[in-house]
């Protein structure tokens, strides 16, 4: 009876996350409780990820980004099972051929992304995933035959120019080399840009595929959406590792810097509890308030890289900063006119329909970047 009340009483419980017996109190108790470990998860998370890929470890380099996606896939694949194990999560049969695709983007995806930070700042990759809503309309026009308010494309726009102020003037990149110091074969900045780029579209197509997915097995839980594509992700990367021979000479330069692998678990552990609060997140309080949330933690990455690495910000990239988050809010503000934020914190998830639904799975992926 205690372990049955414990569970019930859990934040992992996946089963118990929709409480409708709640007082006002407690509602905004968990958003908060949500925004800190969200901003605190995430934040960590990304300063970690600079460390690890952009600074030294007894005078060399960690370049094997293949290896950093491995290890956080399979914490993910590892944490995922273990919670659809103990707490009962009902498996839907489902072709998992069709999480192949995915799994394939999202790997890319981390991929490119780790990659730019070679050849651009963290902060620059930061705010570029503030434009990550210009591909995930694109997307969802050409996969899924969406429309979109003419607002939400203007907000992309000014988001770019944003992005474009904060690039041109605040990027001190010498364009011959990338932060290793090593010749490009295509320019540096320029290659950072366009990793940025691909960054963006695999994310945007695995995100599409994953909606698709939901809204064809209408009873497919988050947990098993995140095991399955950890699996694949684990395995496809782990293939990568070893044909291209990367997977001994990875282990073997994190076992020779033990901060290394402090940071790994890090790393790590940052990832996938990031990742149960971004399903906490959704499910309790649905799209607007995690998109708030998530944009805040944009914020807080971009301002905390700046100050522990020392990220020089002219005033014309911070104007780009502002330029950023103003057209983010406005995106916001327009979406939650007429919708007092107390009552989306309030109204019961039971009541959602599917457009509902659809928006709640829109802002996930638009925003989880793991």
């Amino acid at each position: 009876l205690g372990e049955s009340v414990h569970k019930s009483n859990s934040f992992l419980n996946v089963n118990e996350w929709n409480n409708s017996e709640e007082t006002k109190d407690d509602v905004i108790r968990r958003v908060v409780y949500c925004a800190l470990g969200l901003n605190i998860s995430f934040c960590i998370w990304g300063l970690i990820q600079e460390r690890i890929l952009t600074q030294t470890y007894g005078g060399e380099f960690f370049v094997y980004s293949y290896g950093l996606v491995f290890m956080s896939r399979l914490g993910g694949l590892i944490l995922s099972s273990v919670l659809m194990k103990y707490y009962k999560v009902p498996w839907v049969p489902s072709a998992l051929w069709e999480y192949s695709f995915p799994a394939v983007a999202n790997m890319l995806s981390s991929w490119c992304q780790y990659e730019a930070l070679k050849y651009v700042s963290f902060p620059l990759a930061m705010l570029a995933k503030a434009f990550k809503m210009v591909p995930v309309m694109l997307m969802g026009k050409l996969m899924n035959n969406k429309s979109y308010e003419s607002y939400e494309y203007l907000s992309g726009a000014t988001v770019g120019f944003g992005l474009y102020l904060f690039m041109s003037s605040s990027e001190q990149i010498d364009l011959r080399q990338n932060v290793m110091g090593d010749p490009a074969s295509v320019r540096g900045a320029l290659c950072g840009v366009v990793l940025l780029l691909l960054f963006l579209l695999f994310d945007s197509f695995t995100g599409q595929w994953q909606t698709r997915m939901f809204q064809l097995n209408k009873q497919l839980s988050p947990l098993q959406m995140m095991l399955i594509m950890n699996a694949f992700s684990a395995v496809f990367s782990f293939v990568t590792l070893v044909h291209q021979e990367e997977l001994s000479d990875s282990l073997l330069f994190v076992l020779a810097h033990p901060d290394l692998l402090l940071h790994v678990a890090l790393f790590c552990l940052c990832s996938t509890v990031g990742q149960l609060f971004i399903f906490y997140t959704v499910k309790n309080f649905g799209a607007v308030v995690f998109a708030i949330i998530m944009s805040v933690r944009i914020l807080f990455s971009t301002l905390l890289s700046c100050l522990v690495y020392r990220h020089p910000v002219s005033e014309l990239g911070l104007l780009g900063i502002l330029v950023v988050f103003g057209a983010i809010t406005c995106r916001l503000q327009r979406k939650t006119r007429g919708k007092p934020l107390l009552v989306l914190l309030l109204r019961d998830r039971a009541d959602w329909g599917p457009r509902e639904q659809e928006q709640v799975l829109r802002e996930w992926h638009e925003h989880i970047d793991i």
